[in-house]
């Protein structure tokens, strides 16, 4: 099958949807498929107008959807709804790992503004081109799409980092608590609630509780937050900085439990907190609230790895959890393309 992904300017490492688009094209074109890039990027002179004018001869378009990788406002104006008009007739996927801006209860009123902006282009756009197929990561771009009368299913949003084997000098220590911080640390995660259920885990396995920080982080409020409940509980705490896909892999298999600091109902489009479940960590995340309970879920992979600090009482079965044999890495990368190929009309 011949496919073509589009996406925003393309930057792998910088980018996480750069980062998904190259590691899906790889595996796709492990099963046999043909699968390129197209970039809308104003440094390449490609915009949707051109890609309009002259559209991929694909069985398959894969509209990788993200408002601020094609626009600095996240407005890509006339030229995205002609492109739309242009692709109505062919096989065409929406993914969106992003949606419009300030759809959430207590957003300033100029992300709301600029959000029903983005919102109308949107929906405009959806409109015109009727996708075979739209796609969301996440509970709260589901429920906003849903509410615009949207019909989207969830694609799970997979990790970008793949399975190392672990070597001698990566072991688990059995007397340490070793947790592990991938992704942003946002300032407005519960830190102290978190260390909390943190010390009433470890008073019951009797280990010491060791923060390992990996990779870059941009929200320097998040980090000094764990910094300061780790001198104020004596944790231990490391901070790696940037790491290779082979180190990052190796660190989550000796460490015993992940944390995400971004809130439950968006945690779909964290691909570090992927990362970390697909290598088979239990997962402590926080649920602020912005989306209703009964449109929240965990994709079924992972159902019994995720855990609400939100909850009471939950240092047991996150303990029971943690004492069962190492799950297998899952491969995130094989069932999205394996669930794309099998939506096609």
């Amino acid at each position: 099958m011949r496919i073509a992904l589009v996406l925003g300017p393309y930057r792998p490492g910088a980018c996480g949807v750069s980062d998904y688009a190259r590691l899906l094209g790889e595996k796709l074109e492990a099963k046999g498929h043909s699968c390129q890039r197209i970039c809308i990027d104003p440094s390449l002179n490609s915009s949707f107008s051109s890609l309009a004018h002259n559209l991929p001869e694909v069985d398959l378009i894969s509209l990788q959807f993200a408002p601020y990788a094609f626009s600095p406002n996240g407005l890509s104006g006339s030229a995205l709804l002609k492109f739309g008009q242009a692709i109505r007739n062919r096989n065409l996927q929406v993914m969106f790992h992003e949606i419009w801006i300030g759809a959430y209860p207590r957003a300033p009123w100029m992300e709301r503004w600029q959000g029903r902006r983005q919102k109308r282009e949107i929906l405009q756009f959806l409109e015109y081109a009727e996708p075979q197929t739209i796609y969301a990561t996440n509970c709260a771009a589901l429920d906003r799409l849903k509410q615009e009368g949207v019909d989207a299913s969830h694609l799970y949003l997979f990790g970008n980092v793949p399975f190392a084997p672990l070597g001698d000098d990566h072991l688990p220590v059995d007397h340490e608590l070793t947790v592990a911080f991938f992704g942003t640390l946002y300032d407005s995660f519960p830190y102290p609630l978190l260390s909390e259920q943190l010390l009433a885990v470890s008073k019951t396995t009797k280990q010491t509780v060791r923060l390992l920080i990996l990779g870059r982080h941009r929200e320097q409020g998040g980090l000094q937050a764990l910094l300061d409940e780790a001198e104020k509980h004596d944790f231990q705490l490391e901070v790696t900085g940037e790491l290779n896909s082979e180190s990052l892999s190796r660190h989550l298999q000796e460490s015993a439990l992940g944390i995400s600091t971004t809130p439950f109902d968006i945690m779909g489009k964290s691909g570090a907190t992927a990362a970390m479940l697909e290598h088979g960590l239990p997962i402590l995340a926080y649920d602020d609230g912005d989306t209703s309970e009964e449109n929240l879920f965990v994709p079924e992979p992972f159902r019994e790895q995720v855990f609400l600090l939100n909850e009471e009482n939950i240092s047991k079965p996150l303990i029971k959890f943690m004492q069962k044999p190492a799950r297998p890495f899952f491969d995130g990368v094989s069932h999205v393309g394996k669930k794309m190929l099998e939506d096609i009309r």
